[in-house]
């Protein structure tokens, strides 16, 4: 069981560190200009954005949550 436990928290950590390395990214894209504008519509949609770029590593996490609780209960 403790196999199990530690291959799920290891693809959960690759995940975490792809949206990690993009979060990184997204301070030098920050337009400081436009966040003054209007800062809440501004980060509203950087973080929508955000988003979306990364629905796929979040669907995936989901999924391996899922497989992870279903082997989980065959053990039990």
């Amino acid at each position: 069981m403790a196999q199990l436990v530690h291959n799920y928290l290891d693809k959960l950590d690759e995940l975490e560190d792809v949206i990690k390395g993009n979060a990184d990214n997204i301070l030098g894209a920050i337009d400081l200009d436009e966040l003054l504008k209007d800062p809440e519509g501004y980060l509203l949609a950087l973080g929508d954005s955000f988003l979306k770029e990364h629905m796929d590593e979040i669907e995936q996490a989901s999924k391996e949550g899922k497989k992870f609780a279903e082997a989980i209960l065959k053990k039990l």
